[in-house]
């Protein structure tokens, strides 16, 4: 296996697209209705979002992927990764190969600074790329409103 990232351009989302689709289904869930796998695609195809994808060089089997959008606050402008997903335990083929480019992209779009949006399990990992954890998103949902 030769594991290698690579920013996927409009042109090539729909060669890539069907093959991640399990990893579009655990994206979704983990929006908790936020988003549906519809809205995903189409952050991707509007240029909203874009897509890392981590792939297997020799077969071009795609194992997982990153998505991230530029969020232009009132004073600083962050490239903000919404989603990671994959195959467990082959993301840390290309963890070193995904931040340097994620890392890259960042600053080719003038951003700040880069944040990752993720479950708290995230913590000690991101810990050795750079990153600290500044607060934790806590989410109630109701089963259903009542007015």
């Amino acid at each position: 296996m030769t594991p290698e990232v690579a920013l996927i351009r409009h042109g090539q989302l729909c060669y890539v697209l069907p093959g991640l689709m399990k990893y579009l289904q655990k994206s979704e869930k983990w929006t908790r209705g936020r988003a549906c796998i519809d809205d995903i695609i189409r952050f991707l195809y509007t240029g909203r979002m874009f897509l890392i994808l981590a792939y297997d060089a020799e077969t071009m089997q795609s194992f997982g992927y990153v998505i991230a959008e530029v969020t232009q606050y009132p004073q600083s402008k962050i490239l903000t990764t919404q989603y990671c997903a994959g195959e467990p335990n082959h993301m840390k083929l290309v963890d070193d190969k995904m931040h340097a480019l994620v890392d890259q992209i960042a600053k080719e779009f003038g951003c700040n600074g880069v944040e990752f949006i993720g479950r708290p399990g995230w913590e000690r990992y991101m810990k050795r790329f750079g990153y600290n954890a500044k607060s934790v998103v806590y989410e109630k949902y109701f089963d259903e409103v009542k007015s």
